[in-house]
Formats: structure tokens, sequence, C-alpha cells
């Protein structure tokens, strides 16, 4: 699917109703960014304040200003010269395009993005293949897909260089690269768990692992800072390769803490799926916090073989998905709903014409909502209702409405719960590691 800039969106929603026009300063306005100059304007009026209403900067240093022309002393025919209510931060120069319109782009904005959400009920949305849970995982961030400094929620140990990769990744967007120096650099987290429900239990801890040098990275699970199991080295053979630390927690244990570490002078990247299973801990895993990026969930998909990141399955009845396998879940959202004039959304074609004309009937709704004039009311609700109309028809266009996806069946599978703090994903069973 194709995409379009908000500048474009606003640009069609305004020629769509009569209201646009574009130019280009001819000079320097004032120097404290109190006017703008340009000549080209004297063609629209003969008379001082000819010109009302605003206008929004398009390029220049200000790019992005939304200014209202005074209503008196705001234009001077005889030199082209516009005066806003309000200052720019700096002057306006030369050759500054900028757009005139007689309702605020703000409430334009507004309704774009508006249409944009209200389009999903018109056959237009954002397909989304949402790839972050992972069965049975109790760590958080298991994937390194969420950094802010760092990763979030691992704790850094030893000093390592820690960034983010996104050119040596295994799946998603990116892997956490650990460079150590002066001692082995470590990752680590430690969920909270009662040790006495686990102990004596098993414990897995996967995690793929990119290395060029033997005996450079391996995981580990600490159970008091002094009694580990750890996973072999990695072979450094230049490739991902999955490596495990499995054990049982011995009567020792104060924690279950698990180890992402590379030795001393190494390189070394880390990546999902994996994670921490502790099968018998309070039971496998069956509820999951659903990804806000789903409104509406179509089928939840699982890893068929943990070595194939790309193979995906229907999950088999009889077992339900498998201990540290990723789930693929496939869905709807909104449209993207840009926020600045060069962000996207990601409807283009005669697709782009649909939003266009919801975009007009919110507006319209807008604008009735601000006028007290019963008359004025009216006339805006009528165009309203006619713009609604247009959606609708130019909705039902062959090609126009995307194709609506194939539900897999909750009843046997899986469920959707919902409360106050989200959605959630529950399966009816789930086979641990």
């Amino acid at each position: 699917m194709g995409t379009t800039a908000r500048s474009e969106i606003r640009q069609l929603v305004s020629e769509d109703d009569g209201d646009f026009y574009e130019s280009t300063t001819s000079s320097a306005g004032g120097a404290s960014g109190e006017t703008i100059i340009d000549t080209a304007t004297q063609d629209l009026t003969e008379v001082d304040d000819g010109i009302q209403g605003w206008y929004i900067l398009t390029s220049g240093s200000n790019s992005g200003d939304i200014r209202r022309i005074k209503a008196t002393s705001g234009y001077t025919q005889s030199s082209g010269t516009i005066t806003p209510t309000r200052a720019h931060s700096a002057q306006i120069a030369t050759s500054v395009t900028y757009e005139i319109h007689s309702i605020d782009p703000v409430d334009k904005h507004v309704a774009i993005n508006r249409a944009l959400e209200q389009c999903f009920s018109l056959g237009l949305y954002l397909p989304i293949r949402d790839e972050t849970l992972i069965v049975n995982d109790h760590l958080a961030n298991s994937d390194f897909e969420t950094f802010s400094g760092g990763f979030n929620s691992w704790t850094e140990v030893g000093s390592p260089t820690v960034t983010q990769e996104t050119t040596i990744v295994f799946h998603g967007s990116q892997s956490a690269k650990v460079v150590a120096s002066g001692a082995a650099g470590q990752l680590t987290q430690a969920p909270t768990i009662n040790i006495s429900e686990v102990t004596g239990k098993s414990v897995f801890f996967w995690r793929w692992v990119y290395a060029t040098a033997v005996s450079t990275a391996r995981v580990r699970l600490d159970w008091d800072g002094s009694a580990f199991d750890n996973s072999e080295y990695h072979s450094g053979n230049d490739q991902w390769e999955l490596l495990k630390a499995e054990g049982s927690v011995p009567n020792s244990a104060t924690q279950v803490k698990v180890i992402c570490e590379v030795a001393d002078g190494g390189t070394a990247y880390f990546a999902g799926p994996g994670g921490l299973m502790i099968p018998d801990y309070r039971g496998n895993i069956v509820r999951y916090t659903m990804p806000t990026s789903i409104i509406a969930l179509h089928s939840v998909l699982m890893q068929q073989n943990e070595d194939h990141i790309d193979d995906y399955i229907r999950i088999p009845k009889t077992i339900g998905p498998v201990s540290g396998r990723f789930l693929r879940l496939i869905g709807r959202n909104y449209l993207t709903r840009p926020a600045t004039d060069s962000a996207f959304t990601e409807v283009d074609g005669p697709r782009l014409s649909v939003v266009v004309a919801k975009a007009l009937e919110i507006l319209y709704r807008l604008r009735a909502g601000k006028t007290l004039d019963a008359d004025e009311k009216r006339d805006l609700l009528a165009q309203a209702v006619q713009w609604q109309q247009e959606a609708a028809d130019r909705a039902s266009q062959p090609g126009v409405r995307m194709d609506p996806m194939g539900a897999d069946d909750p009843t046997d599978r899986f469920s959707i719960e919902e409360d106050s703090s989200g959605k959630y994903l529950v399966f009816k069973r789930v086979r641990g590691a």
C-alpha cells in the first residue's frame, strides 16, 4: 500500500472544498517575523483587508507555523503585505512557500486524523503482523525491541557498551549489541518469582546469539550470585546460534536471574525468540496482553520450529502453543494519523479520496459545532451529510475497500478478553518446554 503526507491530504481537502491558495513570498517580511510579503496576492483583491482567514508556512525556518490574519490592518494591497495576529519567531525570508485558508488549518488537521480513524469502518485499515509475544516467557523486553538509553528491563553489568543493532538482526527490527572491555560484559534480568515455589523445578533460558570469535558469548542462569548453570559458548562461526542454559533451581537459590554474557574484549549480539521458561511455575502462561497496535485480531499463528524464524503454522488444537516459540498475531489497526506535515499515512490513489470526503464531513460538523447562528449551523450540517454520503459512495467503488482478513476460529484455541487495562489473548492450553 502506498503512503501520502498530511500536507498532501490537507491540500486535497482544501481543493475539494474550494478553500485553497498556494504561493511563495516575493521578498523578506518584517525583521521580527511580524509580516509576510507576496505581491502575487495583489491579484486576489483590490482592497486592503481583502484577504481574511489563516495561513500556514510550508517551507523555511518557520515551516509549519499557522497564523490568523488580522481582521483589521491584516492585509495591505499596495505591497502584498500580510500581517498575522501573532508574529513568528524569525523573519520570513523570500521564496518561502505558504498556503492561505479561510478555515483554520488546525481544524483541517483534526478532521483528517479523525477521518483516518473512522475510515476503519469503511474498509480502510493498517494491516498488522505482530511477532513480539513469546510463549511461556517470564522476561520483559525479551526480544530487545525496546530501547531508551539502554534496553528496557535489562541491567548492564561490567560496564559494557550496549547499543541497538539494526544490521545484524535475527528477528524484528534490531538486536542487542554488547561490546565488553575491561571485564565480561553482561545484560541481566531477574523477574519477580517466588523462589519457594520453584525450588527443584526445571528452568530454561534460550537466546539466539551471534559472534565471530570462539568462546566469546554465552547465556547463563544465576541462582544466588555464585551458583550458575551455563550454556555452551558460541562457536564463533559468524552465524546466529541458539544457546540454551538449563537447570533445576537449587535449594540455596535466592533468585532466578538470566545473563547474556560477552567475554572481556569480545563483541556479540543477542536476540529472541527464546526467553525464560519455568513450565511448572504456577502452570504454563495462558494469558497474554495483546499488543496495542492491534485493534481487531484475525488470526494467531505459531513459529513451527525454533530454528526457523519465518516458518509459522496454525496452532495445533490438541497441544496449544509451544514454549519459547514466537506467536504471529495478524490483525488490523487504524491508518496512521500524522502529527506533522511531513508525516505519512498508509493510503493513496482512489482510497485517498475516501479519506478526503470523510475529512470534509467531519470538518463541517466541527464548524457547525462552533457557530451559534442557527441558519449557518443547519447549512453546515447539511453539507456534512452530503460529504458523509460521498465518502460512502467512494468507498463502495470496486477495488477501494481493502480485502477482509480471514479469521481463525477463537472458540477452540483461544479467546479474547478485555478489561479497563487492555485486551488479552487467552489460550485453552499451552505446552511447556
